[in-house]
């Protein structure tokens, strides 16, 4: 069973890891922007790159590359999967 303790946000993944999206804590505009990613619940991602500044962060899944901001990575819940 997934309990809060599980969860962290998306910007604090390592790369290369593989985590679940279990929740979105964003606001209208940017869940829209996410939501027309393809970042739902329930799809799988990877951590592919962090800028050398740490911002922005690129994350692959269901096929493709995309770069967010931190902050709206930190609104994005995740589990990690093994």
């Amino acid at each position: 069973m997934l309990t809060q303790l599980n969860m962290i946000p998306l910007s604090e993944a390592k790369i290369g890891q593989r985590v679940q999206v279990q929740s979105m804590n964003a606001d209208d505009p940017v869940y829209q922007r996410l939501l027309a990613f393809g970042l739902t619940p329930g799809v799988e991602a990877r951590i592919a790159h962090v800028a050398p500044l740490g911002d922005p962060i690129a994350i692959s899944f269901c096929s493709q590359k995309v770069m967010i901001r931190r902050a709206d990575a930190a609104r994005v819940m995740v589990e990690e999967i093994n």
